[in-house]
């Protein structure tokens, strides 16, 4: 008897153990580089953005469900062009490691976008990983695009910095 109850400790420890290694994504506020007056010359429909952005969270979040991750908050930016291409950047502290970012970046492209009549749509949603803390930021600003603004007539003009950042 001693030993079934030893067994089931110890099966029911090594069973916590492993439920804590998976990264916990958490999806809070989304920020809209554009006003919504904007959006809506766009011919954005805000029902299928809100989907998009759902479908969005829950492939990051199957991306890193069997991985363990150092806690990180920042922000998760897309970027939706008229012609169906989706841009993807994170600005997160700490920054992720490469191999992880790239998985959350493909798992991002892989959701089918909304419809965007003309030019682009960018906005960003507030990220943390293990972390019950979002970003203080109040604003995204991937690094990529800090290099891109330099480059720039007008660098507060988001689709032409979008465009001078966007990923080969």
């Amino acid at each position: 008897m001693k030993r079934i109850l030893q067994g089931s400790i110890f099966t029911a420890l090594l069973t916590l153990s492993f439920s804590s290694v998976a990264a916990e994504p958490r999806f809070e506020a989304t920020y809209f580089f554009q006003s919504e007056a904007t959006l809506k010359e766009k011919q954005i429909d805000f029902k299928d953005l809100a989907r998009y952005s759902r479908q969005i969270q829950t492939q990051v979040w199957k991306a890193l469900k069997k991985v363990s991750l150092a806690p990180s908050r920042g922000y998760l930016v897309i970027a939706v062009r008229a012609d169906q291409q989706v841009g993807v950047w994170l600005d997160m502290e700490p920054a992720l490691h490469e191999y992880y970012e790239n998985e959350v970046l493909e798992a991002s492209k892989k959701v089918l976008p909304f419809y965007v009549a003309e030019g682009a749509v960018v906005f960003g949603v507030q990220m943390s990983i293990d972390s019950p803390v979002h970003t203080r930021k109040s604003k995204p600003e991937p690094k990529s695009w800090i290099e891109a603004k330099k480059k720039l007539e007008n660098p507060n003009d988001i689709e032409a910095l979008v465009q001078a950042a966007w990923p080969e």
